[in-house]
């Protein structure tokens, strides 16, 4: 049944796409209070008055063979979302990300309903699955980038599509100075915000803290714990060097030196606060080797795609070692590289707008 109110449907399907839902439910608030957010999404967007009809943590799977273990469940899940929309009948449509989800829900909805859908995050089809563009030009009605190279690539392919600056940029909190160094105290390890994620990347950071230990005894680890998952996914080896936190990522970059980070989102707000990084990611053998087959891009890490070369190091399945990541430490805590490392940050930050993205977005939404 139709709710009273303006009515705003709103997907996301992992924690990433929960921050930013959140903060774009936030925005929508401020212009028009009398909105009703329902959907898919997890705590934060929870917390902004969304209600959720699933839990976001059973969404966040990623990998080829992860997906097709759980197909049963993401086909019944498309279906509950239907129905859903169908009963409530929303004035709008919000998908955040998520292609492999939102991508086949986009063309089932079109072919029951002409509510207007809004793609929040454009697919980064520039990196694989190219032909899914013929997806969004037909049902998709507006789509918004969150990065401004994808401007050139969609126009050019025959899509209109929106850039009001990246997220990232709105709730950075002030950035650290970083004056090059030799030595390193504090070091962050970011193992991913998915559980397999976590359950891959643990076992290589417990590696590198004993390898790391024995060169520099008084190295303190900070290891960033998301408070959805259970402590036990974070076993790290017992020392007392070693804290598990649920601190914010941008606190967590503030106290550290240098930072070991899963490829991800997590990698772009450790370049905005100015801590130089490595970059690591494991994934299933299957998966690993379909990646390298359909995968068209040369980096994984959006800071390199971003920059258009390799500014910080990335280690990818079996170079994903302790060893190589101290290696890759050892080259990087050098003053003409932090240097270097420091100015390509502060080139890429330039490029991803000036703070107001979540409120402009907004405002293209519900005047959309």
């Amino acid at each position: 049944m139709k709710h009273n109110k303006q009515t705003i449907f709103i997907l996301a399907g992992e924690s990433s796409g929960d921050l930013h839902g959140s903060h774009l439910i936030k925005s929508m608030k401020k212009i028009n209070p009398e909105l009703f957010f329902c959907g898919i999404g997890g705590p934060k967007m929870e917390q902004e008055g969304l209600k959720s009809i699933a839990q976001i943590k059973r969404l966040a799977v990623m990998g080829f063979w992860e997906v097709i273990k759980d197909l049963k469940f993401f086909l019944k899940l498309k279906k509950t979302v239907i129905q859903y929309i169908l009963n409530v009948m929303p004035d709008k449509i919000i998908l955040i990300d998520y292609p492999g989800f939102n991508l086949k829900l986009v063309k089932e909805i079109k072919s029951l309903t002409q509510i207007p859908i809004i793609y929040y995050i454009s697919p980064q089809l520039w990196a694989w699955k190219e032909n899914r563009i013929n997806i969004i030009r037909q049902y998709v009605d507006s789509l918004i980038s969150i990065f401004p190279f994808e401007v050139d690539w969609y126009k050019e392919r025959g899509v209109k599509i929106e850039y009001f600056g990246h997220p990232i940029i709105d709730i950075k909190q002030k950035t650290k100075n970083m004056l090059p160094k030799l030595s390193i105290n504090n070091v962050a390890l970011l193992p991913g915000s998915r559980l397999q994620e976590i359950k891959r990347h643990m076992p290589l950071f417990n590696n590198f803290i004993k390898n790391y230990l024995t060169i520099k005894p008084n190295t303190k680890f900070i290891i960033s714990k998301l408070s959805h998952i259970d402590k036990k996914y974070y076993r790290a080896i017992k020392h007392p060097n070693i804290s598990i936190v649920e601190d914010k990522s941008n606190q967590i970059f503030a106290k550290a030196d240098i930072a070991v980070v899963a490829s991800g989102t997590a990698t772009l707000e450790c370049a905005i606060n100015n801590t130089p990084m490595i970059v690591i990611y494991k994934m299933s053998a299957l998966s690993w080797f379909i990646t390298k087959h359909v995968v068209k891009i040369k980096h994984a890490s959006i800071v390199n795609i971003l920059n258009k070369r390799t500014i910080v190091p990335e280690l990818i399945q079996n170079q994903a070692t302790a060893q190589n990541i101290i290696k890759e430490i050892n080259k990087m805590m050098q003053n003409k590289n932090l240097k270097e490392l420091l100015s390509n940050y502060n080139n890429m930050k330039k490029s991803l707008g000036r703070g107001n993205s979540y409120r402009e977005a907004a405002q293209h939404i519900l005047n959309y």
